[in-house]
């Protein structure tokens, strides 16, 4: 009887010890009660799982110390920084919630029926125009010299396995793409990625147009980001609206494209760049204004906007006329048809002969049909307009005597020629850092450019020029523009030609078809004008069409044309200027 009442003491023995190691590790109570479920945690109690952790954890974590000390030092330093980094950025987090969500919200709710903003989902992406550096607050000596050795020492540590997986990552990658590549047949479209983007959402299946207009003026007012493409999804129990960004220009474009779209626009349009996604963005000087200002600030590429027209003028035959003191034309200087002026008083002269050929022209046009061509068109660039009318007041008040106007004469030209311009085919381009009224000959003289182009512009600029357009973002890139036409700006990425591409443009080098073809390298093919320049002809540009029109002597025979204009050898112009029939008109 005492043996097996022995028995039975050792059995009960050896099963509590199965029962406590099995409570123990499975995070059971220890006494065995029921009633602390393993998930969800009980009145003041641990739930099982948090018991499980800390038995099995703590003893875990005690021996790894106690062997690798050095190690789990370095593991704890780097979990503690990952928590006090993922802290910091929850504190941003919620930082950027309470100042632009949270108040939009709640501004947004009342006008759609909502009290609070319940039924309302905002998302806003921090990425957006320059939300969370606004929410920055200037830093102290102090915490900038901690700023500096966390990124020094500390984060470096904490980025250095995120990298390496990353790597990893876009490795595998570049190593299954052929493989995955086969396997795109097989996958389904995936919905549009709007990118960063503002995006409401309201649980109500329709929304009116008298508030949709208030819940934009709201966003728009809450969320300081300009550039953004709003659209409103009607469709389905819920309304979505959002505001994505604006697409942007191409960085850069260059030669090829002006070749490519020279030949396709008429004489009277311009090719500028291009726009949004890679649209060609073209200016007419017939239709939407006869005069071009442009006004950016230092650098922004105000000449090379400029010279890009001047070349398409010249491709086809036309003049220009550049009043530069400072010489930001190179690529144009000595090239047929451009007169470049550098001093004042040639400024004045050339002036005062392009505003007389444009009075010569409207004379010409009302005895003509409507849509008679005067001949070729005539660009006038007046660099920095600031400047010039300066330089042309100061000159003039030197060198005039009594009895002259005491205003310049080329002032007046000018602005006879911003008013007269449009129907003797000449044309205008104002350059200036501020092209204020008085740097243009007043606000009636200004009013006639309507092609205003802005670049690095200020606030005071573009309500000056184009108060009645909303003034976009100014871009940093170079050679970004807004051309503003009838109260409407288009960004546009003005193309880019270097000297050698200006020349290859005005002067290309196309085979003999013997309709067009290129002057020869020994100038015995000019056109009239180079032969009134170079004094082969006696008289003047207009005297020698008029003598051709008339066939006053023995007039020469058209070798070929450059652009719209006629070429002729340079003998039989010499025989007709020296004919007894041509000296006698």
């Amino acid at each position: 009887m005492r043996i097996v009442g022995l028995e039975r003491l050792l059995g009960r023995r050896k099963h509590r010890v199965l029962r406590l190691t099995y409570r123990y590790l499975s995070g059971r109570p220890m006494t065995g009660r029921d009633g602390y479920p393993y998930r969800q945690r009980g009145k003041g109690r641990l739930a099982g799982w948090q018991r499980q952790a800390l038995r099995l954890g703590v003893p875990t974590a005690t021996a790894v110390t106690a062997v690798y000390p050095e190690q789990v030092a370095t593991g704890v330093t780097g979990v503690a920084l990952a928590l006090a980094y993922r802290g910091q950025r929850r504190f941003v987090q919620r930082r950027f919630h309470a100042a632009y969500v949270a108040p939009t919200l709640a501004a947004v709710g009342p006008p759609l029926g909502l009290a609070n903003g319940v039924g309302v989902t905002l998302h806003v992406d921090p990425t957006l125009g320059s939300l969370t550096p606004r929410l920055a607050k200037p830093l102290s000596p102090a915490e900038q010299a901690v700023r500096l050795v966390y990124g020094e020492r500390v984060e470096p540590i904490i980025r250095w396995l995120p990298e390496q997986l990353q790597r990893a990552a876009w490795a595998a990658q570049r190593w299954g793409k052929p493989a995955t590549d086969r396997l795109k047949v097989f996958r389904r479209p995936a919905p549009p990625d709007h990118g960063p983007r503002i995006e409401l959402t309201i649980r109500t299946p329709y929304v009116t147009k008298e508030q949709r207009q208030l819940v934009s003026s709201i966003i728009s007012s809450k969320i300081p980001v300009s550039g953004l493409v709003e659209s409103w999804d009607q469709v389905g129990p819920r309304v979505v609206a959002r505001w994505t960004v604006r697409a942007r220009p191409p960085a850069q474009v260059g030669h090829e494209r002006v070749a490519e779209q020279l030949p396709r626009l008429a004489e009277w349009e311009f090719y500028v760049g291009d726009g949004v996604g890679g649209q060609a963005v073209t200016i007419s000087l017939h239709d939407d204004s006869p005069h071009i200002a442009v006004s950016a600030g230092s650098g922004a590429g105000k000449s090379v906007l400029a010279g890009l027209i001047a070349a398409q003028v010249l491709a086809r035959g036309g003049r220009v006329l550049i009043l530069d003191r400072k010489g930001s034309h190179r690529a144009l200087l000595g090239l047929p048809g451009v007169d470049y002026c550098t001093r004042p008083e040639q400024m004045h002269d050339a002036l005062i002969r392009t505003a007389a050929l444009a009075d010569e022209r409207n004379t010409l046009a009302l005895h003509e049909a409507e849509d008679w061509d005067p001949g070729q068109r005539v660009l006038v660039i007046c660099e920095e307009m600031n400047a010039t009318i300066g330089q042309l007041a100061n000159w003039w008040a030197e060198e005039r005597v009594k009895g002259d106007p005491k205003r310049s004469p080329a002032i007046s030209a000018l602005a006879d020629l911003l008013f007269m311009g449009r129907s003797a085919k000449v044309n205008v381009i104002a350059i200036a850092q501020m092209l204020t009224a008085r740097a243009i000959g007043g606000p009636e003289a200004r009013e006639n450019f309507g092609i205003r182009c802005l670049a690095r512009y200020t606030a005071n600029n573009w309500k000056m020029l184009v108060p009645e357009a909303s003034m976009p973002k100014a871009s940093r890139t170079l050679g970004r523009w807004q051309v503003v036409i009838g109260g409407q700006a288009t960004e546009v990425q003005v193309a880019y030609l270097n000297k050698a591409q200006v020349r290859a443009l005005v002067s290309p080098e196309v085979p003999d078809s013997g309709v067009t073809r290129d002057v020869p390298e020994d100038g015995d093919m000019m056109t009239l004008r180079d032969a009134v320049d170079a004094g082969i002809l006696p008289w003047g540009y207009e005297a020698a069409k008029k003598r051709i029109q008339r066939r006053v002597g023995t007039i020469p025979q058209s070798r070929g044309k450059r652009g719209n204009a006629d070429l002729y050898a340079r003998q039989d112009l010499a025989a007709w200027a020296g004919s007894k029939s041509s000296e006698s008109v």
